[in-house]
């Protein structure tokens, strides 16, 4: 296929330029002005469309795909812990095969049409482990997309959930990877895990050679748990059970110092924004200004990294921040990052050689685009009501704002059935 006629933006480093784009397989194998169709290829015109990397989802909750409109419990939650006892532990003991599989058909579709690309998952189903992981990545696949999947492993199930959550992790980083699949050790925070769960996470990252993705001082109750039992902070409990390693991904950490962060970092850890979870928490401002190897996540609010990246400046502006602009873009930048290290593929690029996963965006800029305004344009100008079309590996999932790759009206019929059923069965627990 032969991409003409488009106006091709890359982030890292910031670069527009009006360029073709040839694709053979999954890859970009020709780009630059003026291509000439070869014999037997199909040629797309973008009619000017904006064209950037597809996006990177860093940390979400697939599995909360169902919960859009839930009624929520009665009195209201007044805490960060009664908002997870009352609403998403309940929702995570009620999920089953049916409602995982839909979860993840209806998220991946929703981050397609979002230009989201790859998704970084943290799933928790009690009532439903062994092949919980296998039936999402199954289910994104089908969509078309990328996806990093990773069971929760916690210990408010008993240690008999805790095991079938380290099993789970363990028999699926044995299966992958696949081409659009990778694996991660999953835990959910340091506050519902002992020592000696710790412990048997550091094994099983070891054992798979892998990585942690953890909640990491999400709320001040993590931390305070953290200091009960050892004395010490989440950061420094986590190393000194082998589990703060490279590529460990710490989600959230609105409670970590900036000392705690930038000494993460520094030992190859990742550190995950999500600016619109902890507003909607009301757990804090997470200390943006020592988060240099981080990414954006939307925590299973939805898939939009768009309304996530302009979440992050608006929040970083409110609070003083004269470089909030270049602070949110880079975490933009970050995902890919962290997602071509982890693929191990230059993803986040539209050169020669890059894997074809792009967007192309109906946005007729009233003003100048160029490299050196490309953050405010992303920021002030885009959103995912401008998404045209979707490619991962070489293929349209969403083209010209239609699914390719199934029924979407089906899927969604589905979801609306099963989520009514999801709601009853959270109602009886």
């Amino acid at each position: 296929m032969l991409l003409k006629n488009g106006i091709v933006a890359t982030l890292d480093p910031q670069r527009v330029e009006s360029t073709d784009l040839r694709i053979s397989g999954e890859r970009i194998v020709e780009a630059g002005p003026s291509l000439a169709p070869a014999p037997g290829e199909e040629v797309l015109d973008l009619e000017r469309g904006l064209v950037v990397p597809g996006l990177v989802n860093a940390h979400t909750h697939l599995y909360s795909a169902l919960a859009r409109g839930m009624p929520g419990p009665a009195p209201p939650p007044r805490s960060f812990v009664e908002i997870l006892e009352k609403v998403w532990w309940r929702l995570d003991r009620a999920l089953d095969e049916e409602s995982v599989r839909l979860s993840g058909l209806f998220g991946a579709i929703e981050a397609a049409r979002s230009g989201t690309t790859a998704l970084f998952d943290h799933h928790a189903s009690p009532s439903f482990i062994r092949g919980s992981l296998s039936t999402l990545r199954r289910a994104v696949e089908e969509v078309g997309l990328r996806s990093v999947l990773c069971y929760e492993t916690t210990d408010r199930n008993g240690l008999e959930g805790r095991d079938a959550g380290i099993a789970e992790n363990g028999a699926f980083l044995a299966d992958t990877p696949t081409g659009l699949a990778r694996g991660m050790v999953g835990a959910h925070a340091s506050f519902t895990l002992s020592d000696s769960s710790l412990d048997r996470l550091a094994e099983a990252v070891r054992a798979a050679d892998s990585r942690l993705h953890i909640h990491a001082a999400e709320d001040r109750a993590d931390v305070d748990d953290s200091v009960r039992r050892c004395g010490t902070g989440v950061v420094e409990r986590l190393r000194r059970h082998g589990l703060l390693g490279r590529g460990t991904l710490l989600v959230h950490g609105v409670h970590l110092s900036e000392s705690e962060i930038g000494d993460a970092q520094a030992g190859g850890a990742w550190v995950v924004h999500c600016p619109r979870s902890n507003m909607n928490n009301g757990v804090g401002h997470a200390p943006t200004r020592a988060f240099w190897r981080a990414a954006l996540g939307t925590d299973g609010l939805d898939e939009d990294m768009l309304a996530e990246a302009r979440a992050a400046f608006l929040k970083m502006r409110d609070s003083g921040r004269p470089d909030a602009l270049e602070a949110a873009f880079g975490l933009l930048v970050g995902g890919h990052r962290l997602a071509g290290d982890v693929f191990g593929l230059p993803l986040g690029t539209l050169d020669t050689g890059a894997p074809a996963d792009l967007v192309v965006l109906d946005y007729r800029p009233p003003t100048p685009l160029a490299a050196q305004n490309l953050a405010g344009h992303l920021l002030f100008g885009l959103d995912r009501s401008h998404v045209r079309s979707t490619m991962v590996a070489g293929r349209f999932v969403l083209r010209d704002r239609r699914v390719t790759t199934m029924d979407e009206a089906a899927v969604l019929a589905r979801a609306r059935a099963a989520a009514e059923r999801l709601w009853a069965r959270m109602r009886s627990l």
